[in-house]
């Protein structure tokens, strides 16, 4: 007789095999969702904060364009309608618009016929501060400065003096030189935007935002270089309209041009501060343009950096972009720079015969006190217009010397290229000590030690100036 306890397990096994599949493939889910769960709970911080970046910039880029989901095009379409076609614009006013491969014959031929039309205007405004005797370093001239007092005979500078002639060096270097460098600067820019650009304004932005991690505050950044130019050009023009409407007698210095255009006075100084304001539009338009060049130069640099020590960017990619980005450098030292150079060489010019006309010829003691304080400003807005350049270059040329220093960087970095063998890490070490770059005006790298001396001998050489040719100007006491 068999015992009941053979047969209890086997019906038991039974049943569970026959009644309940359901239940088990039930159990099996479960204990894949507590898998899961278990592996979410146990990622890092690093992982968690990602995947919310990732999401908050996924949700960042359907604001921008609602019906994009490809992130690069959406990027693309923002970085053309916030920065791009607005600067564009911007650097239409003078006729400085690149001419691009999609654009028409008819914008193009508008473009050179713009181009042309600014060059003649800008050739009437210098013969017209030629004729007016007005210069950019001290205003109008010496003989006729503003003194205390209303009437004609506080003037300084009667009619002879306004129908003085200039003398051969007056003329050569106060009005052909100054005049011969600005129209020069703006030729050289016309011959990069229309001739030898190519695009390449617009392919160093579009690679820069592509790059950012915060394309909106590379926007704003931009924006804010743009800012800052539009005040130094209302510093310069503001300048020119203080000292135009200070000055009482006839603008006009030559005796029968003058009396047959004496019912003009009015006319007359309005063309003249609109020629000025032209040739300052024109000067700060190509500097800003290359301030914002090396500022994409140097954030470009920066986030392939930054992509290189993170590791999230393979050491063969970052070669072939810092090869791309020598070739957008080289294009900056060779043809952007060049017309900056020519008002580099005016604009300190300018500052340093304004030093020497303070110090030296300008008569303190009978000129009106607010004429002294604007000649002081107009002097150091040309030191600093002068200057500038040289320190963002020379901000291009510290980010390039960091960047050879990345090689050793991620040699010695054990946990981010652990995985990466030594060989490559060697040949990308080799790479980055061999590389030789650095932003360039006159031909010459820019680097901030050589700068600081610079700058050094300027500052003694003006207080050279002050205690030799200029110790009673202020009076006695």
């Amino acid at each position: 007789m068999k015992s009941p306890t053979t047969t209890t397990p086997l019906a038991t096994a039974t049943t569970t095999t026959t009644t309940t599949p359901a239940a088990a493939t039930t159990a099996i889910e479960t204990e894949a969702e507590a898998e899961r769960a278990t592996a979410q709970l146990s990622e890092s911080p690093s992982t968690l904060r990602c995947s919310r970046a990732t999401s908050a910039a996924s949700s960042w880029l359907h604001e921008l364009i609602p019906g994009e989901h490809e992130p690069t095009s959406a990027i693309l379409n923002y970085c053309k309608r916030k920065f791009l076609r607005p600067y564009v614009a911007i650097l239409t006013l003078v006729g400085l618009n690149p001419i691009s491969t999609d654009m028409t014959n008819v914008r193009a031929c508008c473009s050179y016929v713009q181009a042309l039309m600014v060059f003649f205007v800008l050739l009437t405004g210098y013969v017209l501060r030629y004729l007016c005797g007005y210069r950019g370093d001290r205003g109008f001239s010496s003989l006729r400065d503003i003194r205390p007092g209303g009437n004609d005979s506080d003037v300084c500078g009667s009619a002879s003096a306004t129908t003085a002639t200039n003398t051969i060096g007056e003329l050569l270097f106060g009005y052909v030189v100054p005049s011969l460098l600005n129209l020069l600067s703006f030729v050289s820019a016309v011959l990069v935007c229309k001739v030898i650009e190519h695009e390449q304004l617009q392919n160093l932005i579009e690679r820069v935002f592509l790059l950012s991690a915060k394309p909106k505050r590379l926007c704003r950044m931009l924006w804010l270089y743009l800012g800052v130019a539009l005040a130094l050009l209302l510093l310069l023009f503001g300048y020119a309209c203080c000292v135009v409407f200070m000055q009482q007698a006839q603008i006009i210095k030559v005796a029968w041009l003058a009396e047959a255009l004496r019912d003009w006075e009015l006319w007359l100084r309005i063309g003249l501060l609109s020629t000025i304001l032209l040739q300052d539009l024109v000067e700060i338009i190509v500097l800003s343009s290359y301030y914002l060049e090396c500022y994409l130069l140097r954030v470009h640099l920066e986030s392939l950096s930054h992509k290189l020590l993170m590791h999230s960017i393979d050491s063969l990619d970052w070669m072939r972009e810092i090869l791309e980005f020598r070739k957008l450098l080289e294009r900056v030292n060779q043809h952007v720079s060049i017309p900056v150079c020519f008002l580099i060489v005016m604009n300190l010019a300018y500052a340093f015969a304004g030093l020497v006309y303070l110090f030296k010829d300008f008569d303190f003691h009978y000129c009106a006190l607010k004429l002294v304080l604007l000649n002081i400003a107009n002097v150091m807005l040309w030191l600093f217009l002068g200057l500038l350049p040289f320190f963002v270059a020379g901000s291009v040329t510290r980010v390039c010397q960091n960047a050879q220093a990345n090689g050793h960087q991620i040699r010695v970095r054990p946990f981010v290229y652990h995985n990466t063998s030594a060989e490559d890490l060697n040949s990308t070490l080799l790479f980055a000590s061999s590389l030789d770059m650095s932003a360039k005006l006159f031909r010459m790298p820019i680097q901030s030690n050589y700068l600081c001396f610079a700058i050094l001998v300027v500052t003694i050489v003006v207080l050279t100036l002050g205690m030799c040719l200029n110790l009673s100007a202020l009076g006695k006491f």
